[in-house]
């Protein structure tokens, strides 16, 4: 269990099975990187995300292509005012808007920290099929100790629900409802549509775990807290980056073994009892914490992790144990205010209980060996608590912008195709008094042209390209003679947008025709299912010998124009979605040459034809 060298990429679990394409999915995470979301449909279009050197390929037009195609079967959800200012404004994100959405728990106390994913894939007989990760990983490209657990199964034709799928369906059904900003009708729909489904679905549980005893655990949606833990615990492990000494001390007074794996921070504030009543003590060992992530587990504490990040109990009950993984820390707030996600496996002690975990085994590499004993005995960190009045303070800022409901309205500016945007507030915004400032600005631009927030607060002159509804704030606070400041993005409602503003911005990504060229050769040369690499993409899309135009390959195009037609029209469909977002924009005649034109106008009704057969 757990070996390092078995280290799971998201984006390849993401990625749909053979003979498969994905209809939709619906994320959750805590924390957001704009630049990781960019990358997910790389993953629905079977596009290869990464390079030989192993680093991720992130070539603009395959984004494009990409995002194009899934943007509308996908849809993030992330805690409000918790994702990240990205440190340069790709304008692709125009098409990534739509599929992110902010939310707030039920519980004011608490934050939205799950992190799962739900994927509908269709199969070439027309069977549907389902994916489920339950994970401790955010939607970030960290390298962070994390855990994932995969479930793959098959839409039933049952009328009646699965009982034990229950809690899965409901916690997708209330992801609109927690929403600062509506959804589309479409896109709520598709996610209704998950919700219900899920009810549904005979999963395949990981091998050595009993398929109807296994559960799905959710937490703060109800205003109860959670109770995942039987009475009997025999021996546990609890790997933890935070953790609360009353939960560790719940643990301690059950009786059995308790065994700890934590942050050596993390350890040291725990209070006495709780480190000297458990059976063993551990951390990750530090050549190992390459890792850095900013989960947040309590509203006021903010601390930036380093490489453990993998939430996990493991409770010998019996001849049983039962393994949850998820998004849980041992700390109250994640049992009692939190929106939180876990899965429980149950399968045999002797194979997965808590000695399996902790054991060395010669040759074989185990979890045990990332692992380093922890002195009880060790002084305990002065707590900082200036730090932590401050981080405090960031939070409740945090919660008070998204109390007040901020949208944004554009309006034509006083000269043609730009635009000013106005940041509106439809209630007050109440901020802490110790908040000495908090400036606003859209990411598309620099933060020196960030405004305070006063009224009004309009940023003028926006292109096609500036217009943006993700806006960062950036919060100062004071405790003392101690001052810092937080950044953060939210994504906002924008009113008032020119309809043809993703067209625009469409336009200025294809810079000339023999770009435009080689990106439809792309398009007609990629099919559903072959990945396509990041090289391959460059040598379609890149002129030769550093040329900026070069006599267009239309003999080469007209033969794959002809290939696809026999094929069949949905990848000649592409092109048209294509070259009709490119005519409603200006100067299409310096993109769409009349040869070209000839050549595409007979394929293109060739196409229909056959469409409508």
């Amino acid at each position: 269990m757990l070996r390092p060298d078995e280290r799971a990429h998201l984006l390849e679990l993401l990625r749909p099975p053979s003979g498969c394409q994905l209809d939709l999915a619906v994320g959750t995470t805590f924390s957001l990187d704009l630049i990781s979301a960019l990358m997910l449909p790389l993953s629905f279009a079977f596009f290869d995300w990464e390079q030989p050197d192993g680093e991720l390929a992130a070539d603009p037009l395959a984004l494009l292509e990409a995002l194009r195609r899934y943007r509308d079967r996908f849809t993030i959800f992330c805690q409000s005012g918790q994702i990240r200012l990205p440190p340069k404004y790709p304008p692709l994100l125009t098409f990534l808007e739509p599929c992110i959405y902010d939310v707030e728990p039920p519980d004011k106390e608490g934050i939205f920290h799950p992190k799962v994913w739900a994927l509908r894939f269709r199969a070439e007989d027309g069977s549907i099929r389902y994916r489920v990760l339950c994970l401790s990983r955010n939607l970030t490209f960290d390298r962070c100790w994390d855990t994932v657990v995969a479930l793959d199964g098959e839409l039933t034709d049952r009328s009646n629900a699965i009982a034990a799928n229950h809690p899965l369906g409901e916690f997708v059904a209330a992801l609109p409802g927690l929403s600062q900003r509506s959804l589309s009708a479409k896109r709520r729909q598709g996610v209704a549509k998950i919700a219900d489904e899920l009810r549904r679905v005979r999963f395949t549980w990981p091998d050595g775990f009993d398929e109807d005893k296994c559960r799905f655990w959710v937490g703060g949606l109800d205003g109860r807290a959670a109770a995942p833990f039987g009475s009997r615990r025999d021996k546990s492990l609890i790997v933890s980056p935070f953790l609360s000494n009353s939960v560790v001390q719940d643990f301690i007074d059950s009786g059995g073994e308790t065994h700890l794996v934590s942050r050596p921070e993390t350890l040291q504030e725990l209070n006495p009892a709780a480190l000297n009543g458990c059976d063993s003590l551990h951390f990750l060992a530090p050549q190992l914490a390459d890792g850095t992530d900013d989960d947040v587990s309590t509203i006021g504490r903010g601390e930036v992790l380093d490489g453990l990040h993998a939430k996990l109990f493991v409770i010998d009950h019996g001849w049983d144990v039962s393994l949850f993984s998820g998004s849980f820390n041992a700390t109250v707030h994640a049992f009692k205010h939190n929106v939180e996600f876990m899965i429980e496996l149950v399968g045999r002690k002797s194979r997965f209980g808590v000695d399996q975990f902790l054991r060395q085994a010669k040759g074989e590499t185990n979890f045990a060996d990332l692992l380093q004993p922890y002195d009880a005995n060790t002084a305990s960190a002065p707590i900082d608590l200036t730090a932590q009045k401050l981080d405090d303070l960031f939070q409740a800022a945090k919660k008070a912008v998204a109390a007040a409901s901020p949208h944004l309205v554009a309006t034509p500016a006083d000269e043609p195709d730009l635009f000013d945007m106005s940041l509106k507030w439809a209630k007050p915004l109440r901020l802490p008094d110790a908040i000495v400032d908090i400036l606003a600005w859209p990411i598309s631009q620099l933060a020196n042209r960030a405004l305070p927030l006063g009224s009004p607060v309009v940023f003028p002159r926006l292109s096609y390209t500036g217009l943006t509804p993700l806006i960062a704030f950036d919060v100062t606070a004071r405790v003392g003679e101690a001052k810092a400041h937080c950044t953060f993005v939210m994504n906002l409602t924008l009113d008032g947008a020119p309809a043809d503003r993703e067209d625009r911005v469409l336009r200025s990504l294809i810079e000339s025709r023999d770009q435009l060229l080689r990106y439809i050769l792309f398009l007609l040369s990629a099919g559903d299912e072959a990945a396509v690499s990041s090289g391959e993409l460059a040598g379609l899309l890149q002129p030769v010998n550093g040329a900026t135009e070069r006599a267009a390959p239309l003999p080469s195009l007209l033969e794959t124009m002809l290939r696809s037609l026999h094929q069949g029209p949905a990848q000649l469909e592409r092109v048209e979605s294509l070259l009709e977002a490119l005519r409603r924009g200006p100067n299409e005649s310096e993109l769409l040459s009349p040869e070209f034109q000839k050549i595409w106008e007979p394929i293109w009704d060739a196409a229909q034809q056959v469409r409508s057969k």
